[in-house]
């Protein structure tokens, strides 16, 4: 049993990467043709637009998703419950938008914001759907469907957008793909898992999953809020098109830091459920998960950094230069994140979301902080993305005080786990830094640079042994030599006599 339980999350594991390392390289060769046939003035509408819609959609889909995957005994009158219930409030919130973008409008002194956010606040109902539709499948750890699903609707809704933006429609090109994007999702899955919501409601089903929700919806509002407010008080506070080089700067790091992410938490996350009963088992699972996590995340985080100035040229051109600062500083901020979500995966995965709730309160009140210090001391943006490195770094060590408590796995063994990773990652910055210096055009020296830092990366772990790298290198050996015998046993089942007699 045990044995096809692993099986079957490393199968989850590898369908999830898949599908979240899909979307996200779909989305960034579509988001690299955008940028370059789109203003920065164009992403600073559109950015403006998504911090009151993210907003709205943190009340729509967080807390009872979760909660939906961490009961065990979840059936189709919770998941209908659930949908009747996020459709409702995705009502409350789309009116709340549409009749206060005017006013949202006068605040940026952006007109073209009242009819863009009336449009895109649609998605608030296709994610409430959505929301229970991965919550089911998640719970079922059948990631091969969401993968389908995500795949095929980044490429439609990428694809009308590019045209609309070669035939003019500038921002509503960035709308129409979100929207439909969101949509055909929902519709796809509605076609490959074939779950159809009933029509019943029980005020009682989702109020015990809101007792459990609740703590989640309001960290998610608190880390999201708080996403949103540097992002307001840029787009508000300085002038130009420094919102979108910001945004931008964020966008490559988050790509990679949400691949290694969403694996950790739609996998990892029932996976960790089904053994909450035994705290050691839990945290030796989160032990591996942190090493091989640092295995990924460093060296990519770091040569991101190390590349930002040749990649942003080659890919956007010299227009979106501003961006290159930006970018590195959030490498910095989201090498960290994988780490501290699979910790916090952990919590949630034995009940403690009140504990998430307590580490996400002190986490964000010491990010507020860093914010207003950085916009009343500094006058440049760039002190924001400094303030976000800081809290990273106290968000991290608070949620290691956390796992000392409840699990035993302190910070110094976590940092001592992150170690070995993060030295390799220096060696191999110091490689691809020495590279930069070969006085050749940007696109050959781009492709030296890749190729040198992920040849010394990979050369060192295999030289010094790393156990993370063995352990990921056995795993997946382990799992394709199991699958690609399976279909041989079957077959010599089926067509065995005995086998149909019995």
């Amino acid at each position: 049993m045990d044995h096809t339980f692993r099986n079957k999350t490393i199968s989850g594991v590898i369908w999830k990467a898949l599908e979240s390392g899909g979307y996200q390289a779909i989305r960034f060769v579509i988001s690299v043709v955008l940028a370059r046939m789109l203003s920065p003035e164009n992403y600073t509408t559109l950015a403006l637009l998504l911090i009151f819609v993210n907003i709205a959609d943190v009340f729509v889909k967080r807390g009872f998703a979760t909660a939906l995957i961490q009961r065990k005994d979840a059936d189709n009158l919770d998941f209908s419950s659930v949908l009747w219930a996020s459709l409702a409030i995705a009502v409350v919130f789309y009116a709340a938008l549409f009749f206060g973008a005017p006013a949202i409008a006068r605040f940026y002194e952006e007109p073209m914001i009242v009819p863009a956010l009336r449009v895109v606040s649609v998605v608030l109902f296709s994610g409430a759907f959505n929301s229970v539709q991965s919550a089911i499948i998640t719970r079922k750890l059948e990631f091969r469907k969401l993968s389908i699903a995500t795949l095929s609707a980044t490429l439609v809704s990428g694809a009308i957008g590019i045209y609309m933006a070669y035939a003019g429609f500038g921002v509503w090109a960035l709308v129409v793909q979100q929207m439909l994007g969101s949509f055909a999702t929902v519709v796809l899955l509605l076609v490959l898992d074939r779950w159809h919501p009933a029509f019943a409601f029980s005020l009682e089903r989702v109020r015990s999953l809101f007792g459990f929700g609740w703590k989640l919806l309001v960290s998610s509002l608190l880390d999201t809020g708080y996403k949103s407010l540097s992002q307001l008080v840029v787009g508000k506070r300085y002038i130009g098109d420094a919102l979108a080089f910001y945004n931008r700067g964020q966008q490559y790091p988050t790509l990679i830091a949400d691949n290694l992410t969403s694996v950790s938490l739609s996998v990892l996350f029932p996976a960790y459920s089904a053994h909450q009963d035994d705290k050691d088992r839990v945290r030796e699972m989160v032990r591996k998960t942190n090493r091989s996590t640092s295995l990924m995340i460093f060296p990519m985080m770091a040569g991101l950094a190390a590349v930002a100035t040749p990649f942003i040229r080659v890919l956007l051109t010299d227009k979106w230069l501003p961006t290159v600062p930006y970018m590195q500083l959030m490498c910095i901020v989201y090498a960290l994140y994988p780490v501290e979500a699979t910790d916090l995966q952990a919590i949630n995965a034995i009940g403690r979301s009140d504990v998430y709730l307590k580490t996400e309160i002190i986490k964000k009140i010491f990010g507020i902080i860093a914010l207003a210090v950085s916009v009343f001391a500094f006058t440049t943006p760039i002190a924001i993305a400094w303030s976000l490195v800081v809290t990273a770094v106290f968000s991290m060590l608070v949620t290691m005080i956390y796992m000392k408590l409840l699990f035993g796995y302190g910070w110094g063994a976590q940092l001592w786990d992150m170690t070995p990773p993060v030295l390799l990652s220096a060696v191999m910055w110091a490689a691809v830094y020495a590279a930069s210096m070969i006085p050749v055009p940007d696109l050959p020296k781009l492709i030296i640079e890749i190729i040198c830092g992920v040849a010394i990366y990979i050369a060192l772990a295999v030289l010094l042994r790393l156990e993370s790298f063995q352990y990921l290198w056995k795993s997946m050996r382990s799992y394709i030599t199991r699958n690609r015998n399976k279909p041989e046993a079957e077959d010599e089942t089926t067509s065995s006599p005995e086998g149909k007699e019995e």
